[in-house]
C-alpha cells in the first residue's frame, strides 16, 4: 500500500494486476477481516460512474486475486465470498499500512514511558516502510482518500521523529532531512520551528533567523498569514540568545516543577505545602468500561494539553459513574505528584454541598490556615486557584448537582486535572472529555457477576446468569446487588434468584442488599421533581414503551408540544428519562418499574387518569396512522377504510411517503403496546376504543414490509377475542383480517384461510365492506397459491366489485393484478397482459410507487410466459430501479428472482446467478416469506444447473423442496423433480472429476 501496490509471495512481489483490480485489492486489504459489500466495492472502484456490468467485473477481479493468493500457498478462504460481498482475511502485519500504524502506536507508548531512543527508532522504522506515493497509480475514490490519509500519516510520523531527534540532542544530524522536508511541505509551520532550533543549537544563529524570514515570506505569499505565536516566540528567544534552547534534553514545553523538584531546590513554594491524598479506596471488583476508562485516563494525563483537563461523567443513578471516576482517578494519580482532592457534592440529595464549604475544606487540605480563608465563595475560589498555580493536583468531584456548584471548584492551572460525575450533562462546565454512561453490555454485566460471586459458580449456570443480568436491565448497581446477595447466600442458585426477580411487581424490592437499593437511586431523583414533572413521569410510564415521540407524548398528556418538551427534557436532565434521539424519549426498564409503582396523589381518580392517557394516545396514533395510510395507498379514501378518523383541520404532519414510513417505523412498537394495554383490560375495555385499536392496526398493516407484521398479528388475535366478547363485529372482523393477512404472508395457508373466512363473516355482519373486500382478495390469493384457479377468480371478482362500489382505486387495482397473476398461472397470460397495462396506467396516474412496482413485476411475468423475453427483462429492470429509489426491498427481491429466470432463458447465466443469489440472500434474512424464499431457491437451482454448478443446484433445489413442503405448497413437486435431475448430474460430474493428488 505504501508505494506501488503489489502482493509479496515469498521472496517475490507480484503486481496487483490492472488498475481497477488494484483498486479492488486496496479496498479489501485496507478493510481486511471485514466483509465489504459489493455496492461498497463498486463505489470504491468507480464512485458514481460504475458501469452496468460492474458486479461481473468485480467478480472477475476477485477470482483473479484469489488465484494469485492460492499460487503463493495461501488458504483458498483467505479471500472469501460472504453474503453479498467479500472478505480478505489476512494478518494485520501483512499489510504495510497497518504495520506502520502499529509501529506509530508503539512509538507513542515508548515516548509516554520516557523511552525516547526507542520511540525515535520505531518512528524511523515506520517511515521506512514508505516506498513512494501510497497506492501509486491506483484509481477510484477509495484509493484517492487512502492515498491522502497515508501521505498525511507519513508527514506526521516524520514530524514526531524530528521532535524526538531534537529532544535527544541530534541537532546537526537532523538539519539536512528537515531542510528537504520543508522544501517538500513549505506550508507546514512546525518543521520551520524544528529547523530553527536545530540550527541555533548547532551554533548557526543567523541561519536559524533566516529560516524564520523564509517562513514568514512563504506563508504570507501562499496563505496571506503571518507565522503563528509559537514560531514568533521561538524567533524572539533566538534573537535574545536564549541558552535553554541549546540544552539537548530540554522538552519543547517545560512543565511546572513537582513538589520533590522544588524541595531539592530549597524553595518554600509549593513543596512546603501538604500533599493531600483524599481519594477513597479503589473498588477491587471494578468491571467493564475498558474503552471509556482508557479515553478518560488519556485525556487527563495528556502532557501536551494547553488548558485545564476536565473529564465529566454523566448518566442515570446506579449506572456506575462514581465507580468509573474513582478507577480513573487511581489510574492517573501518579501523574499528579502534588496530591489528590476529593469531595462528595451530594447533588442528588436534599442538601447539596455548598461550594464555599468545599473550597474551605480544600484550602485547609492544601495547608492554608483556617484564619486566612476568605469569607466569600468568589474570594475562596481565587485563593484556591492561586494556591494550585504551578502544581499538579487531581480533583474528583462526585455527584455534582449543576454547573453553578462545580465552576468555583475548578483550578486555573493547566497541569491540574478534574473528574466530575453528575446525573445531568453539565454543559456549562468546560469539559475536554465528556462521557455519557449507558448500561453494561451483557458481557460486562456477567464479568461483574463472576468477580463478586465466583467464576465457577456462575459458569455452572451460565444461561440463568445471562437471564439474571437481563432481569437487572444490565444496570451496574442492580447487577452488583444481585451479585452481593448470591455471594452472601452460597445455598442459593442463580436460577432461584432469577425466579424471585421474574415478578415485575416485586423486582425492585428484590434489588436490595444492605445499604444498596435500586429504588433509592430513583427516589432521590424523583424527590427533586416539580409537581408537573412528577405527573408526567408517572403518567407516561404505562404507555411509553419502548419509547415515545414528542407529538405522541403531548397528545397522551393533553398538553401542548412546547410544554411537553420542556417537562420531558427536565426529566432527561434529572436522568429519569433518556432521549436516544431528538424528539424521542424512553424509560430505563427499572426506572419504568419504579414509576409504575409510585402512589398516585389521588388514588380515587388514578385509574380514570390512566384511561384518559391511553384513550388520548390511541386517538392520536390513529390520526397519524390514517395520514400514513393515505400516503401508502393514495388511491383509497381513508375515511372508508379507517372509519373513525378524527383528524383536526390543518393537522397534516406526514407530507410524503418517506415521512409516513419513518413515522410508522418509529411509533410501531408504541402503537402495538397501546393496543395491548387496551386488550389487557378485557371486560373493562371501552367498545369504542376497540374499534379505534382495530382501525389503527389496519392502517399500520399497509406498511407490512417495514414492520414486524407477525408480532402485530399476535396482538390482533387477542384484540379479535376481546372484541368478540364485547359483540364488536367491526373490530373483530378487522382483527381477524390482520391475522389472516399475516398468515398468508407467512404462507401458512390453512391458518390464513380460517382467519380470512372469520374476517369475511364478521365484516358482513358489521357491514364493513372495505375490509370485506380485502378479505375476499386474500381468499383469492390463498386459492391461487393452492392452484384452485376457478375459486381464486370467484373471490377476486367479489373483491373487485366491492372495490368499485367503494371507490377504492388502489384496492381494486391490487385485486386486478392478483387476478392477472391467477390467469398467468392458469396459462392465460394473453388475457392477463391487457389488465396489467390498464392497472399500470392507473397507478402511474395516482403516483403510487408500490403499486407501480408490483404491476411492473406482474407484467414482466406475463411477457415472460408469452416468450417476449427482452420486454419482460425491461419491465423487471424498471421495477428494480423503482424499488431502489423508493426503498421497497421485498418487491425488489421478488423482481430479482423473476428477472433471474428470464435471464436464464436468454442464456445470460452469470447475470442470472447474481440476481438469483441476491434474492436468496434477502429472503434468507426475512421471516415469514416462505413462498418467495422457495421460488428464489428454485430459480437459483435452475440457473446453477444451467451454469454447470450441479452441487450448488442440488443443494438449492433440496432447500426449495423443504420450504415448499413445510408450507404445504404444490410447488414442492417442481422442486422434487429438479432435485432428482440435478442429483443425477451432480453424481455424473463427480464421476468424471480427476482424483486430487
Amino acid at each position: 500500500m505504501l508505494g506501488s501496490l503489489g502482493i509479496q509471495l515469498g521472496e517475490s512481489v507480484v503486481p496487483g494486476g490492472p488498475p481497477q483490480q488494484q483498486a479492488t485489492l486496496a479496498a479489501l486489504a485496507l478493510r481486511s477481516g471485514h466483509v465489504v459489500p459489493l455496492h461498497e466495492l463498486m463505489g470504491a472502484v468507480w464512485g458514481e460512474a460504475a458501469p452496468g456490468s460492474a458486479v461481473m467485473i468485480l467478480r472477475t477481479y476477485v477470482w483473479r486475486l484469489r488465484k494469485i493468493l492460492e499460487s503463493g500457498g495461501c488458504d483458498p478462504q483467505a479471500l472469501a465470498s460472504v453474503n453479498d460481498g467479500y472478505r480478505l482475511a489476512v494478518p494485520p502485519e501483512s499489510v504495510d499500512a497497518f504495520r506502520a500504524e502499529r509501529l506509530a502506536a508503539d512509538a507513542a507508548r515508548a515516548r509516554e514511558g520516557g523511552r525516547h531512543d526507542e520511540a525515535a527508532a520505531l518512528l524511523a522504522k515506520a517511515v521506512g516502510l514508505w516506498r513512494g506515493e501510497p497506492l501509486a497509480g491506483v484509481p477510484g475514490p477509495f484509493a484517492e482518500q487512502q492515498r491522502s490519509r497515508l501521505s498525511e500519516l507519513r508527514r506526521q510520523l516524520l514530524e514526531e521523529r524530528f521532535a524526538l531527534d531534537l529532544l535527544l540532542g541530534r541537532h546537526t544530524q537532523v538539519i539536512p532531512e528537515l531542510t528537504a522536508f520543508i522544501a517538500e511541505q513549505p506550508l507546514r509551520e512546525r518543521p520551520y520551528g524544528f529547523l530553527m532550533r536545530a540550527l541555533y543549537a548547532a551554533g548557526r544563529q543567523g541561519d536559524a533567523l533566516a529560516v524564520f524570514g523564509t517562513a514568514r515570506e512563504v506563508l504570507a505569499a501562499e496563505l496571506g498569514l503571518d507565522p503563528g505565536p509559537e514560531l514568533r516566540t521561538l524567533h524572539q528567544r533566538i534573537l535574545a540568545g536564549d541558552t535553554d534552547l541549546v540544552a539537548p534534553a530540554q522538552a519543547p514545553a517545560a512543565s511546572p516543577p513537582t513538589r520533590e523538584e522544588a524541595a531539592e531546590a530549597g524553595g518554600t513554594g509549593p513543596a512546603s505545602l501538604p500533599r493531600p491524598a483524599q481519594l477513597p479506596a479503589d473498588i477491587a471488583d471494578f468491571s467493564g468500561r475498558a474503552a471509556t476508562l482508557a479515553a478518560l485516563c488519556e485525556a487527563l494525563a495528556d502532557e501536551d494539553r494547553t488548558a485545564l483537563a476536565v473529564g465529566t461523567v454523566s448518566g442515570m443513578g446506579g449506572i456506575g459513574k462514581s465507580a468509573l471516576a474513582l478507577r480513573v482517578a487511581h489510574r492517573v494519580k501518579e501523574e499528579f505528584p502534588d496530591g489528590q482532592l476529593y469531595a462528595d457534592l451530594r447533588g442528588t440529595g436534599a442538601e447539596p454541598a455548598d461550594p464555599g464549604t468545599v473550597l474551605a475544606s480544600f484550602l485547609a487540605a492544601l495547608g492554608v490556615p483556617r484564619q486566612e480563608v476568605p469569607g466569600s465563595v468568589e474570594d475562596r475560589a481565587r485563593l484556591f486557584r492561586t494556591v494550585l498555580d504551578g502544581r499538579r493536583v487531581l480533583l474528583l468531584l462526585d455527584d455534582a448537582r449543576d454547573t453553578a456548584q462545580v465552576k468555583p471548584l475548578l483550578p486555573g492551572a493547566v497541569h491540574c486535572a478534574v473528574v466530575v460525575t453528575s446525573r445531568a450533562h453539565l454543559s456549562g462546565v468546560p469539559s475536554g472529555t465528556h462521557v455519557q454512561l449507558a448500561e453494561f453490555s451483557p458481557a460486562e454485566a456477567l464479568s461483574l457477576l463472576r468477580h463478586v460471586v465466583g467464576a465457577h459458580r456462575i459458569d455452572q449456570e451460565e444461561a440463568a446468569a445471562v437471564a439474571l443480568v437481563g432481569a437487572c436491565a444490565h444496570l451496574p448497581l442492580a447487577v452488583r446487588i444481585v451479585a452481593a446477595r448470591l455471594a452472601a447466600r452460597p445455598g442459593w442458585t442463580v436460577a432461584y434468584l432469577l425466579a424471585r426477580l421474574a415478578d415485575e411487581r416485586r423486582r425492585l424490592s428484590e434489588l436490595r442488599a444492605d445499604d444498596l437499593a435500586v429504588s433509592a437511586v430513583f427516589e432521590l431523583g424523583y424527590r427533586q421533581l416539580t409537581a408537573s414533572q412528577a405527573m408526567v413521569f408517572r403518567s407516561l410510564a404505562p404507555v411509553a414503551w419502548p419509547s415515545i415521540g414528542l407529538p405522541a407524548a403531548s397528545a397522551a398528556l393533553g398538553l401542548g408540544e412546547s410544554e411537553t418538551e420542556s417537562l420531558l427534557e427536565a426529566l432527561v436532565d434529572a436522568a429519569l428519562l433518556e432521549s436516544p434521539e431528538a424528539g424521542r424519549y424512553r424509560y430505563h426498564e427499572l426506572g419504568r418499574d419504579f414509576a409504575l409503582h409510585l402512589p398516585r396523589p389521588d388514588t380515587a381518580t388514578a385509574g380514570e387518569a390512566d384511561f384518559a392517557v391511553e384513550r388520548r394516545l390511541l386517538h392520536h396514533l390513529l390520526r397519524m396512522a390514517a395520514e400514513a395510510f393515505h400516503r401508502m395507498v393514495p388511491g383509497d379514501p381513508e375515511h372508508s377504510t379507517i372509519s373513525v378518523v378524527t383528524a383536526e383541520p390543518g393537522e397534516h404532519r406526514l407530507a410524503t411517503l418517506a415521512q409516513a414510513r419513518a413515522w410508522v417505523v418509529a411509533e410501531f412498537d408504541c402503537a402495538v403496546h397501546a393496543v395491548q394495554l387496551l386488550v389487557a383490560r378485557g371486560d373493562n375495555a371501552e367498545p369504542d376504543l376497540l374499534t379505534v385499536a382495530a382501525d389503527l392496526l389496519v392502517a399500520l398493516s399497509s406498511f407490512g414490509q417495514d414492520i414486524p407484521y407477525g408480532r402485530m398479528a399476535l396482538t390482533a388475535r387477542a384484540l379479535a377475542r376481546v372484541s368478540a366478547q364485547h359483540g364488536n363485529h367491526h373490530a373483530a372482523g378487522r382483527a381477524h383480517f390482520i391475522c389472516g393477512n399475516a398468515a398468508l404472508q407467512a404462507t401458512q395457508l390453512a391458518q390464513a384461510r380460517a382467519d380470512s373466512q372469520l374476517a369475511a363473516e364478521a365484516c358482513s355482519r358489521a357491514g364493513d365492506r372495505s375490509i370485506l373486500q380485502q378479505a375476499y382478495n386474500d381468499l383469492g390469493v390463498i386459492a391461487q397459491f393452492e392452484q384452485r384457479y376457478d375459486d381464486a377468480a370467484e373471490h377476486f371478482d367479489q373483491a373487485l366489485a366491492l372495490a368499485r362500489e367503494l371507490g377504492h382505486r388502489s384496492g381494486g387495482l391490487t385485486t386486478t393484478l392478483n387476478a392477472a397473476l391467477a390467469r398467468i398461472r392458469g396459462g392465460r397470460a394473453d388475457e392477463a397482459l391487457p389488465a396489467c397495462d390498464e392497472a399500470l396506467s392507473a397507478l402511474r396516474a395516482m403516483a403510487d410507487p408500490h403499486g407501480i412496482a408490483h404491476a411492473l413485476c406482474v407484467r414482466g411475468q406475463a411477457l415472460h410466459e408469452l416468450d417476449r423475453l427482452p420486454e419482460a427483462l425491461a419491465d423487471y429492470e424498471r421495477c428494480l430501479e423503482l424499488c431502489e429509489a423508493e426503498r421497497i426491498p421485498g418487491q425488489r427481491a421478488q423482481a430479482l428472482y423473476r428477472c433471474a429466470e428470464t435471464l436464464r432463458v436468454l442464456g445470460r447465466v452469470e447475470s442470472a446467478l447474481d440476481a438469483a443469489a441476491r434474492a436468496v440472500a434477502y429472503f434468507g434474512t426475512v421471516p415469514d416469506r416462505n413462498r418467495d424464499r422457495g421460488y428464489a431457491l428454485l430459480i437459483h437451482a435452475r440457473v446453477s444447473a444451467d451454469a454447470g454448478h450441479h452441487e450448488e443446484a442440488l443443494a438449492r433445489s433440496r432447500e426449495a423442496l423443504e420450504v415448499f413442503t413445510r408450507a404445504g405448497l404444490p410447488e414442492a413437486a417442481q422442486a422434487r423433480l429438479l432435485m432428482e435431475a440435478t442429483g443425477v448430474m451432480a453424481v455424473q460430474g463427480r464421476g468424471v472429476r480427476p482424483t486430487p493428488a
